[in-house]
């Protein structure tokens, strides 16, 4: 099956609600960092916000463990040496939709475990960041009672902010990961890594359903049709999210044009073409499902990359990729295959299934029945 032709391509791109994308992502949120003392808040607030560990974002509040003492920010990114306390006076802060609870000690203080509490008691997700030379102990990364998840580092190195951003954007709301991730740059790299396997995940899901249904006459041009539509939506839909989580600017139409240039059509329609190519029913649907799930990665790694490192695109990158996510491909189609509820086995007396051999002989039948026959030679 030949790729779609570039007017299917933005016909696609016509259906997407690029508006509603981009205002999901650029969603306002606030995250709590506490800790006994202000400071040790103030640093993970830091580091978290940008790689250069030099201003506090004003989405992120700061306070001791007592729950007072909020930093104030203005609108703008300010360095965190500018912050000041707030007063009695001024207006609180808003609810946050997730916490850090900072600690250097494996237990809580009594003042962290009651906010713990009350965090609990609102419904607010949280994280438990031990930090210092008490994280080495076993016991410092297990989670205590009432308390969602836990993490211990030594200090706040690149190697362990890393981690424990990582840790965060698990714990966070599936809804709030991106927006955290466009706002706070050390939580983009897991944040878009979760959104390429999951996209990858569900167009070799889609695959492998489909691929059952092309095992019906007459159904298989449909299917193959359809795969390619559903496929390349998804495909640009993740593109369109991973630059916005980047920091890319633009209107919709403008970005996802550009995005389409990146990748190059040509790529693109050959990757779907051998998404969509002739394989064997049933017997191929385990290569159709890793191939699904390899190009869906390898576009998004692709984007990644010139989305957060200006990388200039070649097809020798974008090969590269695409036999790197070959093997997650075979992974995730075998698992796919083997989690997928199996046919019941014939009763005793009852008709056996056909064997491979025999089926394969009746579909070479029926595909040499609609061959048209050649007039017999004339003597």
């Amino acid at each position: 099956m030949r790729g779609l032709p570039l007017r299917s391509i933005w016909q696609i791109v016509s259906e997407i609600n690029l508006a509603e994308i981009q205002r999901e992502i650029e969603t306002p949120f606030h995250l709590l960092i506490a800790a006994d003392a202000e400071g040790d808040a103030l640093d993970a607030a830091r580091h978290l916000s940008s790689d250069l560990a030099d201003f506090v974002h004003p989405w992120i509040t700061v306070t001791d463990s007592r729950g007072s003492g909020f930093l104030s920010h203005s609108t703008d990114i300010v360095p965190s040496a500018n912050a000041r306390r707030t007063t009695s006076s001024q207006q609180d802060p808003p609810v946050p939709n997730f916490a850090l609870l900072v600690t250097s000690k494996p237990d809580l203080s009594q003042d962290l475990s009651s906010l713990q509490q009350a965090l609990n008691a609102q419904s607010i997700p949280s994280l438990v960041v031990v930090v210092g030379r008490e994280s080495g102990r076993p016991e410092s990364a297990i989670a205590r009672r009432g308390e969602q998840a836990r993490i211990a580092v030594s200090d706040w190195s690149t190697q362990n902010v890393s981690k424990v951003a990582a840790r965060l954007v698990d714990q966070l709301p599936a809804s709030l990961r991106l927006p955290f991730a466009r706002r706070l740059p050390p939580l983009r790299p897991h944040a878009l890594n979760l959104l390429i396997q999951e996209t990858s995940q569900v167009n070799a899901s889609y695959s492998f359903t489909t691929g059952l249904g092309e095992t019906v006459p007459g159904l298989n041009f449909v299917l193959g049709a359809g795969d390619a539509i559903v496929l390349t939506k998804n495909q640009l839909m993740m593109a369109y999210k991973i630059a916005l989580v980047s920091g890319k600017s633009g209107s919709p139409q403008q970005l996802l044009g550009e995005i389409v240039g990146v990748l190059g059509g040509g790529f693109l329609f050959r990757q779907l073409a051998r998404q969509m190519s002739g394989l064997i029913p049933v017997w191929g649907i385990v290569p159709k499902v890793a191939v699904s799930y390899a190009g869906t990665w390898a576009i998004g790694r692709t984007v990644m990359v010139w989305a957060t490192e200006g990388q200039k695109i070649t097809p020798e990158l974008i090969r590269g990729h695409y036999r790197e996510a070959l093997g997650h491909g075979r992974q995730a189609a075998r698992r796919i295959v083997e989690s997928a509820p199996r046919p019941r086995l014939p009763s005793a007396g009852s008709k056996q299934l056909p064997s491979k051999k025999a089926v394969s002989s009746r579909l070479l039948r029926q595909v040499g029945k609609r061959i048209p026959r050649l007039p017999p030679r004339k003597s």
